[in-house]
């Protein structure tokens, strides 16, 4: 009995002992964190942005419905691509002007267009920039406030070799995608950067390029419609017949009235880009069904202005929307050189 005694004493002695530097070993002090991050501060710092509001979960919410979000062409992570296709390239971009290979890549999220967790206070949520984007198709500055962000990307890329409007002789094109790419919002929404052929629409531009001062935002990113539009989801359209007007109510009160406007122009700038389409398959500028040209192939400065129109206004993807009276113009005049 006293030597089953001793062994407990002895065991309980010994598990107090491991208990104690096991607790220890656990308590050990690690790394200083950054400045302002130890103990009550981060507390206090992290609630800047992450507290009990739902305002960053509907962000996000909104955000992840959102075609930004879905990786789409992330793949294009080359250096001639990745400053717009991925995450970490349009960062590069940003700091040194260099479109970069990025062989980690991720898709467009909350810290392409803000700082997060750079400064730790409410500044996380400025967008990365706001000054004026100088087009790099043809003359023009785009500068309309946080939007100026959105048009480093969705705008028109270089076009070789670029039609001279009045010049006389061929020019020999020999890249089946000649065009302005697939992003030209920016170009069409100041109306710079397409093929002013002369016809009989002169070239101007709606009044939303002089009024509205945020730009692509103000319509984009207008109070939202659950995850379907506006705000972080950026769609305009949603549902089958459906806009989100919480942008335009400024100056447009009558909905229904908007909503016919909106259907008459997109519909009449439809017809018209589907017209200059078939027009340039006939006149074997296009092939039918992939939309190439066929080269190499030696064409006049007017036809391949024709050409870039139709690809400028195709891969604006707005029926107008973006600059009505600009678009009709280009289409009209392409469409009568044509003829």
């Amino acid at each position: 009995m006293k030597r089953n005694l001793t062994l407990f004493v002895f065991s309980a002695a010994f598990s107090v002992i491991l208990g104690s530097v096991l607790i220890s070993g656990c308590t050990k002090e690690g790394p200083e964190g950054p400045p302002g991050m130890d103990g009550a501060d981060a507390t206090e710092t992290c609630m800047t942005c992450h507290n009990f509001s739902e305002d960053l979960v509907a962000k996000i919410g909104q955000y992840y419905n959102s075609a930004h979000a879905s990786g789409n062409n992330i793949n294009r992570n080359n250096p001639n691509c990745s400053h717009c296709h991925t995450s970490q390239g349009f960062r590069t971009f940003l700091e040194t002007g260099e479109s970069v290979a990025v062989p980690e890549p991720t898709a467009i999220n909350c810290r392409t267009c803000h700082p997060i967790h750079e400064t730790y206070t409410f500044d996380d949520y400025r967008v990365r920039t706001d000054h004026p984007v100088s087009m790099i198709l043809a003359e023009g500055t785009y500068d309309h406030g946080n939007s100026n962000l959105c048009a480093n990307c969705h705008q028109a890329r270089p076009v070789s070799p670029f039609p001279v409007p009045g010049e006389t002789g061929e020019l020999t094109i020999t890249n089946a995608r000649f065009g302005p790419h697939y992003g030209p919002q920016a170009n069409i929404f100041i109306g710079k950067g397409g093929y002013e052929i002369a016809g009989s629409m002169p070239y101007q531009n709606s009044v939303h390029t002089n009024i509205i001062s945020d730009g692509c935002i103000t319509c984009h990113m207008a109070p939202p419609v659950g995850y379907d539009a506006g705000g972080h989801q950026m769609s305009i359209k949603y549902g089958t017949s459906s806009y989100n007007y919480s942008g335009c109510s400024g100056c447009h009160t009558d909905a229904a009235e908007l909503t016919a406007m909106m259907n008459n122009n997109r519909e009449e700038i439809y017809d018209l880009t589907i017209e200059l389409r078939d027009l340039l398959i006939d006149h074997g500028l296009l092939n039918e069904g992939n939309l190439l040209v066929p080269t190499p192939i030696d064409v006049t400065h007017d036809q391949a202005g024709a050409i870039l129109n139709y690809k400028f206004v195709y891969g604006d993807k707005s029926h107008g929307a973006h600059n009505y009276k600009y678009v009709k113009a280009l289409l009209i005049n392409s469409i009568e050189s044509l003829q």
